[in-house]
């Protein structure tokens, strides 16, 4: 029987499993799924290391990708250095950045829309 004053929100404890697995705290999870400035995680790297930076400046990135989507591959590279907790060379960062553009890119297409991920939700 569910309660008439429920504590948790509908899925929040599956989002605290996700973000338990990516070994990052609810707060950041739910503030990356927002847009909003992350908090720093009292635990685990906090900052991508120089290399990440290195691959992320230097990235020709593609044309058809939008700038929210560039972001948002962005922040997805950023999780590898969290589950990591090392640096990658910057080759490895640009391949890891390739794989998640081609991916956004695909889903675009699959869409059949170009724009920011808020208009991607739910497909």
């Amino acid at each position: 029987m569910l309660s008439p004053a429920p504590t948790r929100q509908p899925g929040e404890d599956f989002r605290r499993k996700v973000a338990a697995h990516w070994g990052m705290s609810y707060a950041q999870l739910e503030a990356l799924a927002t847009g909003e400035e992350m908090p720093t995680s009292s635990g685990g790297a906090s900052r991508p290391p120089p290399n990440f930076y290195a691959a992320v400046s230097s990235y020709a990135w593609a044309v058809d990708l939008q700038p929210e989507l560039r972001r948002l591959v962005t922040e997805q590279a950023k999780q590898y250095h969290v589950v990591l907790e090392r640096d990658l060379a910057v080759s490895e960062w640009q391949d890891i950045l390739t794989g998640l553009e081609r991916e956004a890119l695909d889903r675009t297409t699959r869409t059949g829309r170009k724009g920011a991920p808020s208009q991607l939700k739910g497909h």
